[in-house]
């Protein structure tokens, strides 16, 4: 181990002495001007570097994983802290990916890194989840990863589409007592984690992961939080509450206040209220709800519906095929009713797909415009997205289904695209 260690010391000490000379006459770039490149060509060259950037990954993750295997990942991860001061975390994490790819002998995931068909994100998706019993091969993720976004792809982590591992998977639900969807809330809870911990930066860092029931629940409360203190600060006019530059907290200051109060609670804290939302459709043939699940297609047991509805409210409700129901004409702000519609319908920020408790509902006409608000002239959008889609003129597009979807920006080829006005309209 020393020995290697301290080969492996010289090698990047020497990758890390030419770096610091400065590029050489073969790989100091094409003196491209990004400023003057047109839309298209700089959206073509950002692609194509992301492509290779997989690719220098791929490699990075097969030697990593390679002296991961011969040292192991922590004695790994000293390695690239001493001698790349990359921080802990991020060694940490690198390390023991690469060691789990390598482990699990997963080198076919590394192929297509390598030729950018998919992202680091994936491969951690893939070593993460295939290794455990009854998951997709590493094979059947691929094909996924080729086509979804990690974060997808992580939602839906089932080898549903095999008949042989689903029976085996209700065989053994059955035999406790737990069905497919049962199981694997079981599974999560089991792999629940959480800590805080102060970080290098002197401030407190917490971190958890949730099961998908208890996590849409507490970023529920969280996001009705973090409402709640802006109705809060419009109703105080002393703005005691502005940083020390008398700016407006972000919406992740925010955050951060709606978490430490939930937690630990103020004097004035004025706790929300929170619902988690769950769709079933009714089974006219059957008499009987069928199809479970969340707002945004996580699918839900007809146990874990029953245990969430025995106090819930339930809102009866049957919509047109384009969701055209449910209008208010004129009215500006979208009703509670109209919110859970969208939630249905869009499942989430049309741009992102980040869920529903962050989104606020968009006029896709303009109100000042004449635009009304119907179903039909809503969306669901997050933040950001919806300050994107007012400061860069976004489109979008509503299809014969009524799902609307943000369109990628285009601008014209001739030259980079023109500003918006420094004054973003309202919704």
């Amino acid at each position: 181990m020393c020995s290697l260690a301290a080969e492996m010391s010289g090698t990047v000490a020497a990758a890390l002495r030419s770096a610091a000379s400065g590029p050489s006459a073969d790989d100091a770039g094409d003196g491209v001007d990004l400023g003057a490149l047109s839309y298209r060509d700089l959206k073509d060259r950002v692609v194509d570097l992301t492509g290779e950037r997989a690719r220098v990954e791929g490699e990075y993750l097969a030697a990593l994983g390679e002296l991961a295997s011969r040292v192991g990942a922590q004695a790994a991860a000293h390695q690239l802290r001493e001698l790349t001061r990359m921080n802990s975390a991020q060694a940490r994490s690198e390390s023991r990916l690469a060691q789990s790819l390598v482990e699990h002998d997963m080198a076919a995931s590394l192929e297509p890194l390598k030729s950018g068909e998919i992202q680091t994100s994936h491969a951690k998706v893939i070593a993460r989840e295939a290794p455990k019993k009854h998951r997709r091969s590493e094979e059947e993720f691929l094909e996924l990863c080729r086509v979804y976004s990690s974060d997808t792809v992580a939602r839906h982590p089932l080898a549903y589409a095999s008949l042989e591992v689903y029976a085996d998977l209700e065989a053994e639900a059955n035999a406790a007592g737990l069905g497919p969807i049962d199981a694997e809330l079981a599974l999560q809870r089991h792999e629940r984690s959480g800590s805080m911990r102060l970080g290098s930066d002197g401030m407190w860092h917490l971190f958890a992961k949730l099961d998908f029931i208890s996590g849409r629940q507490v970023s529920a409360a969280i996001q009705a939080a973090v409402r709640s203190q802006r109705r809060r600060r419009a109703d105080d006019d002393t703005g005691s509450d502005s940083g020390a530059d008398g700016a407006e907290p972000t919406r992740a200051q925010l955050t951060a206040d709606a978490i430490s109060e939930l937690i630990a609670g103020t004097a004035n804290m004025r706790r929300a209220n929170t619902s988690l939302m769950i769709i079933a459709d009714y089974d006219t043939v059957n008499d009987r709800l069928a199809n479970p699940r969340l707002d945004d297609g996580t699918p839900l047991s007809a146990q874990q519906l029953a245990e969430h509805t025995v106090d819930a409210k339930v809102l009866p409700a049957v919509f047109s095929a384009d969701w055209s129901e449910l209008a208010l004409g004129r009215s500006r702000n979208a009703s509670d009713a109209q919110r859970l519609v969208l939630a249905v319908r869009d499942g989430g920020c049309i741009g992102c797909e980040f869920t529903s408790e962050h989104t606020q509902s968009h006029h896709i006409e303009y109100f000042e415009n004449g635009g009304l608000t119907d179903i039909g002239n809503l969306a669901s959008m997050c933040e950001p997205c919806h300050k994107d889609l007012h400061q860069h003129e976004r489109q979008i597009d509503t299809p014969p289904d009524g799902r609307p979807r943000l369109m990628p920006p285009e601008h014209d080829n001739s030259g980079p695209p023109a500003r918006a006005p420094a004054t973003a309209r309202s919704p």
